[in-house]
């Protein structure tokens, strides 16, 4: 019998089968929280109730990495694929495509597994609870060796002839990350600090280990470690409790008791570490061409295993502190002579925590020093403590980020990440209320003088003594990709040619049985709710507008208290394309150079202080922004109310009063960043893809890949080797600079929207005119310029002369390809729909079913790609396909660009369209928190974007039917064919595939 809950039982209390263990609170979530115990089969749930709508649901189990074969991801893919319950191909994308749910994923860590969902509606999330669980207790990959061979790795030979190959979901995904560098150094590091011990296994790593991979391993996992007394769930938001752990316990906990002899593996991941120091020298693979020099990762890493939960929360607040860049260990490593970008972080990576100092772009001689630079920081600490101003900011900044975590999504899925994590390590639930003691505890200090600062001053002093370190250097070797994809070949060779003839036509045979079986089209729909109960679109709330002194305002009252975010657009108009580079200059300088009042360091204090999340970004809406429809700065700040018009002031100084003269201070920053800018490394390769696509057909796209691609990157290694060999070059550039500062700030045409509390949004909007107002209609002269002819002249809006993008922009390339330093490609085709009244939101769920039954069964099942899909914007009025780890590239683009035609031709029932439908009306609608949530309708007003059009499309969705499969498909082909395309992947694909493109381009260092 279901019982409604209301409120969380007290500890001691039994309900549905369940014991409630505490209660407790989570300030920041605005819940109360309750954790049950199950005794028939041993199972932990922690109940988080508050008002969210968006309801959470996560299985969480122990899960040790026994080794490097990466056998838990694996098992992590097999068990959702299938299950006695519900068969399918892979129930885990039927879900992902026929349901309605908001967020969905699996996730391997070093020491857990999590499955976590979250929808807007209870009775999804119980079908798509049932469905996991159920996948849990009895998957097909424990009978169905298939499985194995598809998610995980297997072996090939088309024929007796045939070269032997090597494939599979999470083998390919691994591969992809082959050259990325931090990852190998997580790995270097772990290796040395944890020699011969659990803690040095992380995931991702079979790739290199691909000859010790076995399906046994991975079904010990299944048979070992996913049971229930070795569970946790996470339940999270506004659900009724009752109902759902009487279901948990009805279907599911208590039919499948606790094993008599099953022991908890928490001693396992408390194996103790090795004492001592060591360090060492490691190779990262990179492909030829790729920087060698000043590339090298080097990590200082110090054990914390002998710490408790709240000592190491203290430690992470403590990281933030040193790892602001006016910590004294910035200040010691600059001193050292080590310019680098140097972080400072508590890891949590491993199954031990471990306190990491990590440094970019050095090399082997940099080592000595960056552990020179932290021993006498840490020592500094001990003795002097750390600046005031410093610490109140940091505390500030914490304070400021834990009032703005209802603006996230999915939020129950995130915490229960956290949660899981501390759970996995402890079998406790508490980490949040242990956070916020720590917080409490750390913030009781703030307002000490340095002497009284005894919380961080231990915590040097514990990390200048501790039990094990390690300092490592992972290199780059260019080179080394080439020579491990050899060694691959080679070994396949090798295994070819020590095949008997019997086993060669046993594995011929093996292929074709299993290339049949993975050919098969069968599926999963009995989760499905029906379209009618889908709730109706999300309501929009109302702002204002008011003009004055030339400046438009937009403002939105939020339920919220003491916090805002606002937003202003600065016109870039009296800026040539000629000026663009100085721009990206400009905004790498910020807090980097001295202003007449305050220093560079005394800067970043009061961007922490002030300026919370601050963004800059580019932006250029097309032509139904009508005036608006010209280059823009747009920048964002989260702060608190009572400091917004110190952080708008401060803001203005930062942007606008730089000491450009200072030549030392701008070489300083070059060297620091110039890396960053560099796009030719892997781990850019899927937002390289989508900017190209992306700048094809919007002009905002094509000017932020104008000002942040490439050539950015070599006109700021340019200007720094200028800098250093003209010394008559330093007048010139801080001329340019200011000149490009002058032309920014100005009201001319300047558009700011603010969402803040009701009863203070009155005085932030008189605070915001007023500054806003002093600044200049058109730019200031810089010094040594006479007259105005060193700006660009912006036509007025009252003209009827208004300049197109076109006048500005380089062409859109419609077919592009570029060639960087990765294994794998990132392919992205996109379908232009905006302002075409023939499509309609009824053709949305045929786009999802063009993903679920066309690519992913072509692509990912049958191509080695590690996912892929197609989604949609409806603001931005465009679709797009992709692919994601693609060993591929043609095969790919021929079938993205018949994708239309096939979908033509696809047999749907009523019942799988419910399921696309369910799907696109969720994708549809993007979930935000309440300031969030009206900033983005209010930029949908300034990029002339009509909220009444996409909710319109919104509407329509449910009215898909079979009778529009035709139609849709037809329109969908069209955008196809008119559509941009873009690669980015490895040099070899891309100069094969060269003919499919307008243009190649391989990035380089």
């Amino acid at each position: 019998m279901e019982i409604s809950m209301t409120k969380l039982p007290e500890p001691g209390q039994l309900c549905c089968g369940f014991t409630a263990v505490s209660q407790g609170r989570i300030e920041s979530l605005s819940a109360s929280t309750a954790e049950f115990f199950h005794p028939l089969s041993g199972a932990q749930v922690l109940c988080i109730q508050n008002d969210d709508r968006e309801l959470g649901f996560s299985l969480i189990y122990r899960t040790p990495q026994l080794d490097e074969t990466d056998a838990c991801h694996m098992a992590e893919h097999l068990v959702l694929s299938s299950c006695k319950k519900y068969r399918s191909r892979d129930v885990f994308f039927d879900m992902d495509s026929m349901s309605y749910s908001t967020f969905m994923n699996g996730i391997t860590d070093t020491s857990y597994t999590c499955y976590p969902i979250c929808s807007r509606s209870e009775e999804q999330l119980l079908k798509l609870m049932d469905v996991v669980l159920c996948c849990m207790e009895e998957p097909d990959a424990l009978t169905e060796p298939h499985f194995f061979e598809r998610e995980a790795l297997r072996y090939e030979l088309e024929t007796p002839d045939s070269p032997l190959l090597l494939a599979g979901t999470v083998f390919g995904e691994d591969w992809a990350h082959l050259t990325d560098l931090d990852e190998n150094a997580d790995s270097h590091t772990a290796r040395t600090l944890y020699p011969g011990r659990l803690a040095a296994n992380l995931p991702g790593r079979a790739h290199l280990h691909y000859e010790d991979v076995s399906r046994e391993q991975v079904m010990r996992v299944l048979t070992e470690f996913y049971t229930y007394s070795n569970c946790l769930i996470v339940l999270y938001g506004d659900m009724d409790y009752g109902r759902v752990l009487s279901f948990l316990d009805r279907e599911h906990l208590s039919l499948h008791p606790a094993p008599l002899n099953g022991g908890s593996l928490i001693s396992l991941l408390r194996e103790p570490p090795v004492p001592g120091f060591r360090c060492s020298i490691e190779e990262s693979p990179a492909y030829s061409g790729s920087r060698g020099s000043q590339a090298s990762v080097i990590d200082y890493a110090l054990d914390l295993s002998d710490c408790d939960e709240e000592e190491l929360i203290c430690f992470d607040l403590f990281s933030d502190l040193l790892d602001h860049s006016a910590s004294p260990l910035h200040q010691t490593a600059k001193r050292e002579g080590l310019n680098h970008v140097i972080q400072a972080f508590l890891d949590t990576l491993l199954i031990h925590p471990v306190f990491k100092f990590r440094l970019y772009n050095g090399d082997e001689g940099d080592r000595d020093r960056l552990l020179r630079a932290v021993r006498m920081t840490l020592e500094e600490i001990c003795e002097k403590g750390i600046a005031p101003e410093l610490y109140r900011a940091c505390v500030k900044e914490h304070s400021l980020t834990n009032r703005l975590v209802r603006e996230g999504v999915h939020l129950g899925c995130h915490a229960a990440e956290e949660i899981g994590r501390y759970w996995s390590l402890t079998g406790k639930t508490d980490y949040f209320a242990l956070y916020e003691r720590a917080c409490a505890r750390f913030a009781e200090e703030a307002n000490k003088d340095r002497q009284s600062q005894t919380l961080i001053r231990n915590l040097a002093q514990r990390l200048l003594k501790p039990f094990a370190g390690a300092l490592t250097v992972t290199v780059p070797v260019p080179g080394l990709a080439e020579q491990l994809e050899s060694q691959r070949s080679s070994f396949l060779e090798r295994k070819k040619a020590s095949m008997t003839e019997e086993e060669i036509s046993s594995l011929v045979a093996a292929t074709r049985s299993f290339h049949d079986w993975n050919s098969r089209e069968y599926g999963c729909r009995s989760f499905l709710i029906s379209p009618k109960d889908l709730p109706a679109p999300l309501e929009h709330e109302p702002f204002c507008e008011r003009t004055k002194k030339g400046i438009t305002g937009f403002f939105s009252p939020a339920p919220v208290s003491g916090v805002f975010c606002f937003q202003i657009y600065f016109d870039l108009g009296f800026l040539s394309r000629e000026d663009w580079p100085f721009l990206a200059l400009y905004q790498l300088l910020l807090t980097e150079v001295d202003t007449p009042s305050l220093s560079s360091i005394r800067q970043k204090i009061l961007e922490q202080e002030l300026l919370h999340d601050c963004t800059f970004d580019e932006a250029f809406p097309g032509p139904e922004a009508g005036s608006r429809s010209r280059p823009q700065l747009a920048v964002f700040w989260y702060g608190l109310t009572a400091d917004f018009t110190q952080s708008l002031h401060f803001l203005l100084e930062l942007m606008g009063q730089a000491s450009y003269q200072n030549t030392e201070q701008i070489i300083s920053a070059l060297e620091k960043y110039l890396p960053d800018y560099d796009l030719s490394q892997g781990e850019n390769a899927s937002s390289i893809s989508y900017a190209l696509a992306e700048s094809a057909i919007r002009t905002d796209a094509r000017f932020r890949a104008a000002t942040n691609g490439q050539e950015i990157y070599y006109f700021l290694k340019d200007t720094l080797q200028r800098l250093k060999s003209e010394p008559e070059y330093g007048r010139e550039l801080a001329r340019r600079l200011s000149q490009t500062a002058k032309a920014i700030l100005t009201k001319n045409r300047m558009l700011f929207m603010a969402a803040a509390p009701a009863d203070t949004l009155p005085q932030l909007k008189k605070a915001a005119f007023a500054c806003l107002g002093s600044l200049p209609d058109c730019p200031r002269q810089a010094d040594g310029v006479s007259g105005v002819s060193s700006f660009r002249h912006p036509f007025s809006e009252s003209s009827g002369q208004e300049s197109s993008p076109n006048d500005l922009l380089p062409a859109p390339v419609m077919r592009s390809a570029v060639s960087l330093d990765t294994p794998s490609q990132e392919i992205r085709l996109m379908g232009d729909f905006a302002g075409r009244d023939d499509f309609k939101g009824r053709y949305l769920p045929f786009l999802i079913a063009l993903s679920d039954r066309i690519l992913k069964p072509s692509l990912r099942y049958r191509g080695g790609a590690y996912d892929c899909g197609a989604d949609f914007s409806l603001p931005n009025g465009y679709f797009s396909l992709w692919c994601t780890a693609d060993p591929g590239l043609e095969e790919t683009v021929r079938i993205f660009r018949q994708a239309g035609t096939a979908l033509r031709s696809l047999t749907l029932t009523e019942e799988e369209l419910d399921g696309y439908v369910l799907s696109a009306f969720s994708q549809a609608q993007p979930l935000s928190g309440p300031l969030n949530t009206r900033m983005r309708l209010m930029r949908r007003k300034a990029a002339g974007i009509c909220t009444e059009t996409v909710d319109a499309l919104i509407r329509d969705i449910p009215n898909a039917s079979l009778e529009c499969q035709a139609e849709a498909a037809d329109l969908i082909q069209e955008l196809i064919e008119k559509g941009s395309l873009a690669v980015a992947g490895s040099r070899q694909a891309v100069e094969r595939a060269a003919r499919l493109f307008e243009r190649t381009e391989h990035l380089h260092s």
